[in-house]
């Protein structure tokens, strides 16, 4: 008779050992998760990227280079030998001395300088021009979309190089500024489309609408509610095309109607190299290699920024 009593006495301390361990799985389930913004997502995502930490690693020493140039030689490029003409690398000249004895390194320093002036600051106007175009565009819609979509359409027709050519030809003074300007003028076209097809999507949330009916002004919708949901596309259009911008400097110099001859450019510095390509091949192949790897630095690192912001999308 004692015995069914111990089984039924057992059950309800079974049956309270089994709701707690469900409490503490419910607890743990509910128990909330640090959250992140979009770009805390893309963040984590770079952290583990190798192509991001190469890219970066690249760019700093470019830029230590660059701000830093007697760190790396002791030589300006104006400081030629003809007595040290095609040196050999090593001692005085770490990569050697091209044709009118200039230290060779001096030339890809103070080069870096120019260069990566002329690539950011085309890079952050082009930006801002082809984001304001983009943005009033697709945000008003009508006659003003029509407007600016034809013009935008206009530029995108001409090539970046060439319209550069025939405008650095009939600029008087040529500097970094001049050939920022006008790599600005041609180059904002790809920027405005890519602004202009996120606000289309951006702009039919309800938060816009929502923020339509308080009657909110224009500019702060765009630039509180608009601009920061599509910056990520933006990041990544104008990483790449610093390295883009970049090139097309060195394209203009090394077909001499870029930088002028006093400032340093990679570009003009291939050209000369080339002349004796056969007997020293190293004047022009330092100089290409360092252009090279800015370039691809700057894609990689647009590219991995793409891969950290598409990530996060394909997660959701």
């Amino acid at each position: 008779m004692s015995e069914p009593n111990v089984k039924q006495s057992a059950r309800p301390g079974a049956n309270s050992g089994s709701n707690a361990g469900a409490n503490a799985a419910k607890t743990g389930a509910n128990k909330p998760r640090k959250s992140y913004s979009s770009f805390g997502q893309a963040w984590l995502r770079l952290r583990i990227s190798p192509l991001f930490w190469i890219s970066v690693v690249i760019i700093a020493f470019l830029l230590v280079l660059a701000i830093f140039p007697s760190l790396f030689t002791s030589h300006t490029p104006d400081h030629c030998d003809l007595g040290d003409s095609r040196a050999p690398a090593g001692g005085e000249y770490l990569l050697g001395a091209d044709l009118q004895g200039c230290d060779i390194m001096a030339n890809i320093a103070y080069g870096a300088r120019a260069s990566l002036t002329v690539g950011v600051v085309s890079s952050l106007g082009a930006t801002a021009v082809g984001v304001i175009i983009g943005i009033v565009a697709a945000y008003f819609g009508g006659w003003v979309d029509a407007l600016l979509s034809r013009i935008s359409d206009v530029f995108f027709a001409i090539p970046l190089i060439l319209g550069a050519i025939v405008a650095m030809q009939v600029t008087e003074h040529r500097n970094v500024w001049t050939l920022s300007a006008i790599l600005i003028f041609f180059g904002w076209t790809n920027t405005a489309r890519i602004a202009r097809s996120a606000t289309l999507e951006v702009r039919t949330k309800e938060y816009i609408a929502a923020a339509r009916l308080l009657h909110v002004h224009n500019g702060r919708i765009l630039l509180t509610h608009i601009l920061p949901n599509i910056i990520a596309p933006i990041i990544v259009v104008a990483t790449i095309g610093i390295g883009g911008l970049i090139a097309a400097e060195a394209s203009l110099s090394y077909l001499s109607i870029g930088l002028p001859p006093n400032i340093p450019s990679w570009g003009k510095a291939i050209a000369d190299g080339q002349k004796v390509l056969r007997v020293n091949p190293g004047i022009m192949l330092w100089p290409a290699l360092a252009l090279t790897l800015t370039v691809l630095a700057f894609i990689s690192l647009g590219e991995a920024i793409r891969n950290a912001f598409g990530s996060r999308k394909d997660s959701r």
